[in-house]
């Protein structure tokens, strides 16, 4: 199964290639806001899987849902590219997503796209791009397992296929001066028909690739004449000027002709516009534009002039197209400039600087042209020419543009490219494809040639595949598929960036990009082209095939490279964990480039086998180091001149050793000498040496010559790698030697592959002991061409050596002194480092302090380089980075191999890991980043499955998180009872809920509990409440009644003082609050039975931000003086409860004493009813507004419930915050249905945006609102964080009102409703695995807010577990 997570709007975003193994079940994750207001649905090309109805027969189409793919709903489909659009019906997750399950039966390319259909007439309301991927089986083909080779089939005089799996063709077409240039794609040579190719692939048992080449054609082919389905001056205007210099170039007869010729065409022409000719109209100058005359000279300003330039700039056509031909539309500009026009003086004035504008243009095109055409002429003796004079009309040839972006289409480009001789020309025409309706007879042509070929062959691999049009590509490769739904395909992809690769091969379906060894010069440059990130299993890159060389460029043998340096370079790639390509005659080492243009001889019979050798060219390497003692002389810097003298010839010939290119400080000979014992010396600067690292008799270097066994093939190298292993590294050391290692899951042994590309000399320590060489080779020049026929390619001959040995081991270190390229297999013993961590891997992980291991928070700023900072010193913090991984070099990867700064750093901050990251340290650079990856990933999921038995990702972070504040200081009193249900009651941690209930009722005083214990503080309204309200979770949850007993003094002490009235003056230093401020005043209002209190200066709710700017230092950033709506339901609530108790006899205080009299809390209770809607509610029309004591004048929203009753600022009695929502979820018996209904709906549509993840704290028509939490800056409303009440966004808010929409809708509010509103929440927990305590506007992290707050996560539990219980309830 395969998961895929939309965003909101149903888009998919993934940064790299899908393929999914065949019939595997894909399931489409989508929670998001817009279900509101329309239903999504997914459209693909996957047909579905129905079961048969009861007759037996299958179901019938969905129509109601095919009618949305038609009409002009049509259009935004791609239907031409895929045979089918089925519709897929959703299901509902348990966490409320839509979750689209499709069975990838399909083989070949496929799409995924959500759309939105209105709720009325089901028309698309929106649709999001569509999401390619590609479904394949690996039971086919393990394309890894395979080894390509190219053949260019018109050189073949037998088949030779030994020694490979899979071979690709150039073109089988009849063809005209190149395999590329095709005449008749329809044809076929070198069989006799189609039948005798199928025959022979299928008797072969190979697997057999084919050139598809859809972009150009042979300049013969006949049919070209039949439709215009070319590039020229008819078909695109522009490059009539480019023509018209084609033919004017004719003239040239010799060199200096050229910038005549060209100079006499005046190019400037073109590009003019011929003021005469433009008809003005009617102009009025009534609303002319007016521009600020200064501003011309202002340098640092856009002139009026310059805008007017650039914006008749957008009004010019037809450049190009004729002599002085640049048309501007005068009527377009003066219907969308609208009242404020252009005067013609303006307009005339800004065309002539565009004409001088052009004119320079045109001027640099002609000098780039001149020198191109004489570049050339210099080169070849005649000029280029760009197009070509078909029957009925011209046809502009193919080629390619150095230095563009691939898909820019070089010939409709506004560059100019035909005209400017900028294109390396092949001698080939230029397939136009046009529309559907343009060009007919090719698009047929092309359909059947594309599913001919996939008809006989495995695969196609499509020749410069971004010359196509990617429309074009699609439509054709359906109907390949069609023909062949197993069909392999692979492309050239050569210049496109890894954005582009992925578009390509994810909207084709591609298996594969060809890609290719030839421009690696140095070990560490291969090692980057080889390496893979199979340990990793959410990677899914551009699968490439790779060759060591491709049939379109020169040898490396050509590129002064040496054939030595091509058997390393083979038997890097065949010991790769790549897709392998190569070219017929590279294992022979032809250092001649075989052109598929030109080339007329053919294939020579190669030799695979082993043969003796006693004769041969020997090498001999003198190894310079920076300073050589030799008795009283010392050498310093290089030598100049290096000879040998030895016994072979009996001291008579000096040898003088040639200086390596690549190695300066290796000095290098060749001696041709037969099998015996010889001595020799180096004389370096006329000074005679002997190598100490050679053998040596202490006189002379001695040298042993045996006969060999060698290959002078490398295609038994391909042969030696076909073993599976799971996991490969590839290292570099210094710029000459590759370790690959390879391994299975478990390292129960490595074999590593040394490859040492060139002459060196180097101790090697491995990182474990070697315990068994299995092969080894190294290069053996000869030179000597083969006897081949008269008619054959021929190649040098060129030995690999497979009887001596350069190496010397003992245990773990290897020490090679080679003379030439040389390679060597080892069995290593495993490991103990690795074997210990794949133990470690088999059992959880056990931790005394598991949760705050995952969300400790940081401790010492730490940033990972390329990635950021870190959000936790936790493991969820290097979590978030290891899960956005792409490829291997991925920054985050390179911090790991380059250092161990992170290890230390989690060693530092978490000692329980300390031993298994001491391991993880120890082991070599190439093994950390997999193990450190997959022990941070089993120890996070030990650690989550030992607190939750949920799959689903969000309830199992919210059920890891609530645990984990479990563990919270709790000094916060306000914070703590506010959170003390989600957190502690629904988390089963009862007796640590009682001890914190008893723990803050101890300290109450003035009627009041603490709101901080760290000091002690009594500076809030609301917290006592709290503190009953959580004396009512906690009975409701326990049934332990004994609590009440034994904190009753205090509850009747906090109703009582309450209602004969509180006040008194805080004390404490260092306060931003005003003196007045410190002054808390609390009393009961006989005429509502609302608690007043407060006043300006301060801020006694959870709104409690006091200025500590210079500018706003001692004011509240909302003071909510007099009877905030949620104090009142939370009293409310808390009457309800007591006298509930009381009824029970559970509670001896039957209420309050008020002026000598008993009020009964159910008395006190209904009061606050009687009064409440009338004090709170702003009715819709004003007509009742004495009714509700409302005051026009402050009014500006109707149709809510006020914040404040009773301010001492009446206006801030009638702001819409969302506090009302708490009101609601405590006590939504005060409000009335249909007004709590409306103020709702203004809640969501007011404080809540698309992506917001909690509710503002206040309306964006309020001057005082700013969406933005700012510290520096000199405005008032904002300076020093004095906003975060009036315009930030609280988490918190939206578990209130999930819970007050639960409270007044109740079974109407379905569980996809529900967590719909939780989709921002979802996908902010998926990337940073908490929340913080607010955001800016509409979601946007601020820096300032805490990464994880306990209210949040608290209140979104509450409102989870209240959907749970209302769900149970109705079902019942």
């Amino acid at each position: 199964m395969y998961t895929v997570y939309t965003s909101q709007n149903g888009s998919i975003a993934l940064n790299n290639c899908l393929t999914l193994p065949h019939d595997t079940l894909l399931k489409v994750v989508l929670c998001s806001r817009n279900i509101f207001s329309y239903t999504p649905v997914l459209i693909t090309n996957i047909q579905a899987t129905r079961s048969p109805s009861k007759k037996g027969s299958p179901n019938k189409q969905w129509k109601g849902y095919k009618k949305i793919l038609r009409g002009e709903a049509e259009a935004q489909l791609p239907m031409s590219f895929y045979p089918v659009y089925e519709p897929h019906r959703y299901n509902i997750s348990n966490d409320g997503d839509y979750v689209f399950e499709i069975k990838c039966r399909q083989l070949g390319p496929c799409f995924l796209r959500i759309i939105w259909l209105e709720f009325e007439d089901r028309r698309i309301h929106e649709m999001e791009q569509p999401f390619n991927f590609l479904v394949w089986t690996p039971l086919m083909f393990n394309l890894k397992d395979l080894t390509i080779q190219t053949v260019l089939p018109n050189l073949v005089r037998k088949w030779d296929l030994d020694g490979f799996q899979a071979f690709h063709l150039c073109p089988i077409q009849e063809v005209s001066h190149s395999l590329y240039a095709i005449k008749d794609h329809l044809s076929i040579k070198y069989f006799h028909n189609f039948e005798e190719l199928q025959k022979f692939i299928e008797s072969s048992k190979k697997i057999f690739f084919i050139d598809v080449v859809l972009n150009h054609v042979a300049k013969e082919s006949e049919w070209l004449n039949d439709e215009e389905c070319v590039y020229n001056e008819r078909t695109v205007p522009q490059l009539r000027s480019a023509l018209e210099l084609d033919l004017a170039l004719s003239e040239v007869q010799k060199y200096e002709d050229i910038e005549k010729v060209i100079k006499a065409f005046k190019i400037e022409e073109y590009f003019q516009i011929d003021l005469q000719k433009i008809h003005w109209g009617e102009q009025t100058t009534q609303n002319a534009i007016n521009g600020d005359e200064d501003d011309d000279d202002n340098i640092f300003m856009e002139s009026f002039q310059e805008k007017n330039i650039k914006l008749l700039e957008q009004y010019l056509s037809n450049f190009g197209v004729s002599r002085y031909g640049v048309t501007f539309d005068f009527k377009r500009l003066q219907q969308e400039l609208g009242a404020q026009q252009l005067t013609i003086s303006q307009i005339r004035k800004s065309l002539k600087c565009i004409n001088e504008k052009q004119f320079k243009r045109a001027k640099q095109y002609e000098t780039e042209s001149i020198v191109n055409n004489q570049a050339h002429y210099s080169k070849y003796g005649y000029v280029q020419k760009y197009f070509y004079k078909l029957k009925n009309w011209y046809a502009a040839y193919n080629g390619y543009v150095d230095n563009i972006d691939p898909e820019e289409d070089f010939v409709t480009s506004q560059n100019f490219h035909y005209l400017r001789h900028t294109i390396n020309k092949w001698n080939v025409i230029k397939l136009r494809y046009g529309n559907k309706q343009d060009t007919p007879l090719l698009l047929n042509r092309m359909k059947q040639y594309i599913c001919q070929m996939a008809r006989y062959f495995h695969g196609i691999r499509l020749d410069n595949c971004h010359g196509t049009p990617l429309r074009v590509s699609q439509y054709l490769l359906k109907h390949a598929r069609i023909e062949n739904p197993k069909l392999l395909v692979f492309a050239e992809l050569f210049g496109c960036s890894y954005e582009q690769q992925i578009k390509y091969m994810s909207k084709l379906g591609l298996n594969g990009q060809v890609d290719e060894l030839f421009y690696c010069r140095n070990a560490p440059s291969i090692v980057h082209k080889l390496q893979s990130c199979t340990y990793i299993q959410h990677i899914s890159g551009p699968q490439r095939l790779i060759y060591d060389q491709t049939h379109d460029n020169q040898p490396p043998i050509v590129k002064s490279q040496g054939p030595g340096f091509l058997m390393s370079l083979v038997t890097a790639l065949s010991f790769s964990n790549q897709f392998k390509g190569t070219t017929k005659l590279v294992d022979e080492f032809h250092d001649q480039h075989i052109s598929c243009v030109y080339e007329k001889r053919l294939y020579p019979q190669t030799n695979q086998q082993t043969e003796y050798v006693e004769r041969r060219l020997i090498t001999f390497m003198w190894k310079h180091t920076t300073s050589i003692q030799c008795g009283l002389n010392q050498l310093k810097g290089l030598p100049n001149i290096v000879k040998l003298k030895g016994s072979f010839d009996n001291w008579q010939k000096e040898y003088f050793l040639k200086n390596e290119l690549e190695n300066p400080n290796y000095f290098t000979c060749q001696i041709e000498l037969s099998p015996g014992t010889y001595e020799y010396k180096y004389i370096v600067d006329d000074v005679w040496m002997i190598d100490e690292n050679q053998l040596t008799n202490h006189m002379n270097n001695i040298i042993d010559i045996k006969p060999i066994e060698v290959y002078k093939s490398l295609t038994f190298i391909r042969q030696l790698a076909q073993d599976y292993y799971k996991y490969t590294y590839l290292e570099s050391i210094q710029e000459q030697i590759i370790l690959i290692t390879r391994c299975q899951e478990d390292h129960s042994f490595n074999q590593i592959i040394l490859i040492c590309l060139r002459p060196v000399f180097h101790k090697i320590k491995l990182y474990s002991k070697i315990s068994k060489i299995l092969y080894q080779y190294s290069f053996q020049f000869s030179g000597k061409e083969s006897s081949n026929l008269e008619d054959e390619i021929k190649v040098k001959e060129h030995y690999i050596d497979i009887t001596t040995s350069y190496a010397s081991i003992n245990e773990n270190m290897i020490c090679i002194d080679t003379p030439t390229s040389y390679v060597i297999i080892l069995n290593c013993e495993p490991l103990k480092e690795v074997q210990e961590l794949n133990l470690f891997l088999l059992r959880p992980f056990e931790c005394a302090d598991d949760l705050n291991l995952l969300y400790q928070p940081l401790i010492n700023h730490y940033e990972v380089p390329g990635c950021g900072v870190l959000s936790y010193s936790g493991l969820y913090g290097v979590l978030r980075y290891i899960n956005k991984i792409e490829t291997l070099k991925d920054p985050f990867i390179r911090h790991i191999q380059e250092g161990d700064w992170l290890i230390d750093y989690l060693s530092s901050t978490h000692t329980c890991l300390v031993p298994i990251l001491r391991i993880i340290k120890s082991l070599p650079s190439i093994f950390k980043p997999h193990y450190f990856i997959k022990c941070i990933k089993h120890i996070v999921q030990s650690i989550e499955d030992k607190y939750t038995q949920h799959s689903e990702i969000f309830f199992k972070q919210i059920d890891i998180l609530s645990t984990y504040f479990t563990l919270y200081d709790f000094v916060k009193g306000r914070e703590t009872f506010m959170s003390f249900k989600g957190i502690l009651i629904l988390t089963n941690k009862a007796v640590e809920a009682k001890a914190l209930i008893v723990k803050y009722g101890n300290l109450m005083q003035h009627g009041l509990i603490p709101n901080s214990l760290k000091p002690l503080r009594y500076n809030t309204r609301d917290t006592c409440f709290w503190w009953i309200k959580s004396i009512r979770d906690y009975v409701i949850y326990t049934d332990d009644f004994s609590i009440i007993s034994l904190l009753q003094e205090q509850i009747q002490s906090i109703f009582q003082s309450h209602a004969t009235g509180i006040s008194f003056k805080e004390i404490l230093a260092n306060d931003d609050t005003d003196k007045e401020g410190l002054l808390v005043e609390l009393k009961l209002d006989s005429e509502t039975g609302f608690i007043m209190g407060g006043n300006h200066k301060n801020a006694l709710t959870w709104m409690d931000k006091i200025g500590s700017g210079t500018l706003n230092k001692g004011y509240p950033a909302a003071s909510r003086d007099g009877a905030p709506i949620e104090c009142t339901a939370l009293l409310k609530a808390c009457l309800d409860f007591i006298g509930k108790m009381h009824q029970m006899n559970k509670y001896p205080y039957p209420g309050i004493k008020l002026m000598n009299r008993m009020v009964t809390w159910r008395a006190w209770s209904d009061f606050i009813c009687q009064h409440f809607e009338k004090s709170y509610y702003i009715p819709l029309d004003s007509c009742y507004y004495n009714e509700y004591q409302v005051i026009e004048k402050y009014v500006r929203r109707k149709g809510i419930y006020r914040d404040i009753f009773k301010c001492s600022k009446p206006r801030s009695e009638y702001q819409l915050r969302p506090n009302s929502c708490i009101a609601i979820a405590l006590a939504p018996e005060l409000f009335q249905k249909n007004h709590v209904v409306h103020h709702l709906a203004l809640i969501e549509s007011t404080l809540m945006s698309q992506n917001s993840l909690g509710l503002s704290t206040l309306d964006p028509i309020a001057s005082e609102y700013s969406g933005k939490y700012l510290q520096w800056t000199e405005h008032f409303n904002v300076q020093d964080g004095f906003s975060i009440h009036n315009g930030s966004e609280f988490i918190f808010l939206l578990g209130y009102y999930l819970k007050a929409l639960l409270k007044i809708h109740k079974q109407d509010i379905k569980k996809e409703i529900f967590y719909a509103y939780l989709a921002p929440i979802k996908q902010h927990l998926k990337q940073y695995y908490s929340l913080p305590d607010f955001t800016d506007h509409n979601g946007q992290i601020s820096e300032f807010a805490h990464k994880s707050s306990i209210l949040s996560i608290a209140l979104l539990k509450e409102a989870i577990f209240d959907l749970e219980e209302f769900s149970q309830k109705y079902q019942k």
